[in-house]
């Protein structure tokens, strides 16, 4: 199962949604936990990630080419 982040536009309301892959794959409308509408657009939150040989701590993560966070 997966876990898919929703957002209602009818009320605002975040939600979380878990389901298969295939149950996506087939076009999961989810309802609107709060105010029952099936108007929701799915949402994506950033991940971290920690690469081996990282020292703890430091990401390592850049914003660009032209990043001067180092």
């Amino acid at each position: 199962m997966q876990t898919y982040e929703y957002l209602c536009q009818a009320c605002g309301h975040p939600f979380e949604v878990q389901a298969t892959v295939r149950e996506y794959s087939k076009g999961l409308k989810p309802r609107c936990p709060h105010c029952g509408a099936q108007k929701a657009i799915r949402t994506f939150t950033s991940v971290n990630v920690l690469r081996s040989g990282m020292q703890a701590g430091r990401s390592g993560a850049c914003c660009g080419p032209n990043c001067a966070c180092s």
